[in-house]
Parts: structure tokens; C-alpha cells; sequence
């Protein structure tokens, strides 16, 4: 088994993002997920990567449609 990812749902983006990039960490682009309600901030290592996940659209994120993913209640 491979793991190319990890997430983490966190609710302050800028704060905590910016800490890794204080520690040393390099940051990539980040990205909306239109229709899922929730945005990332990206950090890239070797062979994996660090998502922080975090709401952008609480609106999208209780469409029912994602609901059934569970994204919400994490």
C-alpha cells in the first residue's frame, strides 16, 4: 500500500498554514473544490502531500449530494 496524501481539517487556514511555512515547510498552490464547499492549503514532500482542508462554502458542504461523503461532520 502506497499513501500519497494526508489531510487534516482545520479551521483557521491562514494561521495554520503559515505556521508550517514559519517552520519550514514549502508551500504549493492551493485549490477550491467547487460544488464540495471546501478549499486547501497544499504541502508537498518527496512522495507525499500535506492537505490542510477547510470550509470555504458551508453551504455546498450541506448540499445532500455531499452529505452521503461525510466531509461535513469531520
Amino acid at each position: 500500500m502506497e499513501v500519497d496524501h494526508f489531510y487534516i481539517f482545520i479551521k483557521y487556514p491562514k494561521e495554520t498554514g503559515d505556521i508550517l511555512v514559519q517552520f519550514g515547510l514549502v508551500e504549493s498552490s492551493s485549490n477550491v473544490h467547487p460544488g464540495q464547499g471546501t478549499a486547501n492549503r497544499r504541502f508537498f514532500f518527496h512522495n507525499s502531500m500535506l492537505e490542510l482542508l477547510y470550509v470555504a462554502n458551508p453551504e455546498e458542504l450541506n448540499a445532500e449530494k455531499i452529505k452521503a461523503t461525510g466531509l461535513y461532520d469531520q
